[in-house]
């Protein structure tokens, strides 16, 4: 019998690692020292930073040089797209339609503001981004194609490989950035074999601290977006937040190393999941975007009985979901905008609940979760 809240929100957060706390802890007292410092503490907090750049580049294969620490994917996002529209005179910008906001919202603002052009290519009807689509958006002036790597409300996996091969055989020289937020640690993120010049990285997406690095190939231009000291080679000045870095790096091994078993584990409890809501819930079910390739971990759903819009459904619960992204819950009255564009219904983007596993959820904890769903439905169906 399960005791502890259930929590299935991992595509919003996750908790961190105890070993990556444990480290966290660690180098707030041995790491304290400013690294740019002169001092045999200071070259503590160095080295420790420097562990942490060869950790990153190893999980992604990469130079450590092409990795700047940050504060998060928004940060990271924002860097890259901003380098762009000061590089480059009213550059074209491609984006998909359903990119989280720290790429979407930053884009609208440059082009509104009439430094960039923009274009957000729509998804098929299967929630998935077409390669030949984004590349039909392009133009000679583009400079950017800007593509998520997983969708964060849908758990589709976009073929960002193909898209920048694609890109760059039609337009030498154009540059691919892919915000990879939701996959590290869920399927394999490799720069080479994806091809991009950038990719954004979110710690606390896999069981890491909340901050993030940014990853840019030498050849690609960058610009950074604060002006003061000389860290990250110039990238990204101020004092490095030494634990933080450490954690994350720290993180991104761990989930490097684990990849295969708890991706395997998530997928069998996700399958587990789905098979259990079509076997409860029948024609009452819609599982959206399922013939789309999708993260193992993520399932959105919508359940059409009586009362059970998602906001009634997720109020009551015991355990721990979502109906979209977690910097859109002050809209919980609304449909996901990114699920309408991913092809789902107005009525079925009302009624879906995303469940996003994480590497510590179990088979039990599915049953719980299909127990609770019959036990509100239920309640629901009574209003």
């Amino acid at each position: 019998m399960i005791e502890h809240k259930v929590y299935v929100d991992s595509n919003g957060t996750t908790p961190i690692r105890e070993e990556v706390c444990q480290l966290i802890t660690k180098t707030l007292k041995s790491g304290w020292a400013n690294p740019s410092s002169q001092s045999d503490d200071a070259d503590v907090a160095a080295q420790l930073i420097k562990v942490s750049r060869e950790r990153i580049s190893k999980v992604i294969n990469c130079c450590e040089e092409e990795i700047t620490f940050t504060s998060g994917g928004t940060e990271s996002n924002n860097m890259v797209l901003n380098s762009i529209s000061k590089l480059y005179t009213q550059p074209h910008i491609v984006i998909s339609a359903v990119e989280h906001d720290s790429v979407s919202a930053c884009a609208r603002n440059l082009a509104k503001q009439g430094l960039i052009s923009l274009t957000e290519v729509e998804l098929n009807s299967a929630g998935n981004l077409l390669p030949e689509d984004v590349c039909a958006a392009c133009t000679s002036e583009t400079r950017l194609v800007s593509v998520m790597l997983a969708n964060n409300e849908t758990g589709v996996v976009f073929d960002v490989a193909t898209i920048a091969r694609l890109v760059k055989k039609e337009h030498p020289g154009l540059l691919v950035h892919t915000d990879a937020a939701q996959a590290l640690g869920k399927i394999p993120v490799d720069v080479a074999v994806l091809g991009v010049d950038y990719l954004t990285l979110v710690g606390h997406k896999f069981y890491g601290p909340r901050i993030g690095a940014l990853y840019h190939r030498l050849t690609a231009p960058l610009v950074p977006l604060l002006f003061g000291g000389g860290q990250e080679r110039n990238m990204r000045p101020g004092t490095e937040n030494t634990p933080m870095i450490a954690g994350l790096g720290l993180a991104a091994q761990l989930a490097s190393q684990g990849l295969s078993h708890h991706s395997r584990h998530m997928l069998k409890c996700r399958d587990y999941l789905e098979s259990r809501l079509l076997e409860t819930f029948g024609d009452k079910l819609v599982i959206n975007c399922k013939d789309s390739p999708r993260l193992p971990n993520t399932s959105n759903f919508a359940i059409f009985l009586e009362n059970c819009r998602s906001v009634n459904v997720l109020e009551r619960v015991k355990f721990v979901a979502s109906k979209g992204a977690a910097c859109h819950s002050h809209t919980a009255t609304k449909p996901s905008q990114n699920l309408l564009n991913s092809g789902v219904s107005y009525e079925v983007a009302m009624n879906s609940i995303r469940v996003s596993l994480g590497i510590n959820n179990s088979m039990e904890d599915v049953d719980y979760i299909i127990e609770d769903l019959i036990r509100v439905t239920n309640e629901l169906a009574q209003l």
